[in-house]
C-alpha cells in the first residue's frame, strides 16, 4: 500500500511541530493547546471528568487559572514512557496498515480553529485514514474498560475524546491500542457515530463562545465550594490529587469494612452465647475457650451501699498450645 501524505484539506489545516528537541516540541505543543479545545478537555466541557468541571477548565482558557503541572505524576511518565512503545508495538503487529507517529502535528478544523486534535498515530488502511488512540491504565482503572458482562468497551470519557479527533479530521474510525493491565495491551475499534458527534461539536462551541465572551458556564457544586475557597480554614488546600483521593476511598471503604465485620462479630457472639445458654460456664474447643468468667464484688458499707453480687463476663480465648 502507498503512504499517502497528509496535508492540508478543505476540513483542516495542518500545524506541524518541528522544533530541534523534545522539550521545544512540547512547549509549542502546549502554546497551541491555550488556543483552543483539544481531545482531552472534551470529557470535561461534557460532563464526564471527574477530576475537573468546564467552569475550572473555563478558568484556564481564560488566563485566570493555570493549569495542575501533572508530570510528575507516575501515571503520566508511565504513559510518556510507554507511547512510543505501544506504537511499535501496534505497527508491528499490523503490516497490513500504515501506522505513523502524529505527536508531531496537531489538526486545525477550519472555520472552528479552537478545535484541535493531537493524536497519538494516524493509521492508514486502503479504506481510508483512521485515528490511533493509545492509551496506559492501572488496576483501579480495570472496571473502566470492561461493561457489566466482563466484554471490552473504551470509558465514555475516552470514547469522547476520539469522536473529537475524528470530528476534526473528518475521519470513519479509531483504535484504541491501551495496555489495561490484561497481559498483553487491548484493541478497541469504534466507527464515526454522527450523534455523538454533532452533541460534541455543539458542547463545544457553546464551551468556546463562553471562552470568547468571557462569560463563565454553569457553575457545578465542586464549582461553587471553589469560588468559596476564601473562607476555607488557613492551612487548608482544595486540591485535585487523584492519588490522595484514591486513599481517603479506600479509608472510607475499609471504615465500611471494619462495621460489617464489628456487626458480623457480633451476631457470632450472640449465637455462641445462645449455645452456651445459663447452665453451663462455656465450651472448650480444639482450639478455643469461649465462656463467661464471673466476678465476684464484695459488699460495700460505703454510701451508697451495696450488696455483694457476682457479674458474668464473656470472652474468647485461644488455647494456648
Amino acid at each position: 500500500m502507498k503512504r499517502i501524505p497528509l496535508n492540508d484539506t478543505e476540513r483542516y489545516t495542518l500545524e506541524r511541530f518541528q522544533q530541534f528537541t523534545r522539550a521545544d516540541r512540547e512547549a509549542a505543543w502546549l502554546e497551541s493547546r491555550k488556543k483552543g479545545v483539544g481531545g482531552s478537555d472534551v470529557s470535561t466541557i461534557m460532563g464526564l471528568n471527574k477530576y475537573k468541571t468546564a467552569y475550572q477548565l473555563w478558568m484556564e482558557k481564560t488566563g485566570r487559572m493555570q493549569p495542575e503541572d501533572i508530570s510528575d505524576k507516575w501515571a503520566v511518565i508511565k504513559g510518556n514512557a510507554l507511547e512510543n512503545e505501544l506504537r511499535k508495538r501496534f505497527r508491528a503487529k499490523h503490516p497490513e496498515m500504515l501506522v505513523t507517529d502524529g505527536t508531531d502535528k496537531q489538526f486545525i478544523l477550519n472555520g472552528k480553529p479552537y478545535m484541535r486534535a493531537s493524536l497519538d498515530g494516524i493509521i492508514q488502511t486502503p479504506e481510508g485514514f483512521g485515528v490511533l488512540e493509545i492509551k496506559t491504565a492501572n488496576h483501579r482503572r480495570f472496571s473502566d474498560w470492561h461493561d457489566s458482562d466482563g466484554n471490552l468497551q473504551p470509558p465514555i470519557y475516552y470514547l469522547t475524546q476520539v469522536m473529537f479527533y475524528m470530528l476534526v479530521t473528518g475521519w470513519k474510525f479509531a483504535i484504541f491500542y491501551a495496555d489495561i493491565d490484561e497481559g498483553e495491551p487491548v484493541e478497541i475499534r469504534v466507527e464515526r457515530d454522527e450523534d455523538d458527534i454533532q452533541a460534541i461539536q455543539q458542547a463545544v462551541d457553546e464551551f468556546w463562545k463562553h471562552v470568547t465572551d468571557d462569560t463563565e458556564p454553569e457553575l457545578t457544586g465542586v464549582d461553587v465550594d471553589l469560588a468559596q475557597s476564601d473562607i476555607m480554614p488557613e492551612g487548608w488546600e482544595q486540591t485535585e490529587d487523584t492519588e490522595l483521593e484514591d486513599l481517603l476511598n479506600r479509608i472510607d471503604g475499609y471504615k465500611a469494612e471494619e462495621n460489617a465485620a464489628k456487626k458480623a462479630r457480633t451476631a457470632c457472639e450472640d449465637r455462641v452465647k445462645q449455645l452456651i445458654g445459663n447452665d453451663r460456664q462455656g465450651f472448650i474447643t480444639r482450639d478455643w475457650k469461649a465462656g463467661y468468667t464471673t466476678i465476684h464484688y464484695k459488699a460495700q458499707e460505703a454510701r451508697p451501699a451495696k450488696p455483694a453480687y457476682d457479674m458474668r463476663r464473656f470472652n474468647i480465648k485461644p488455647i494456648k498450645k
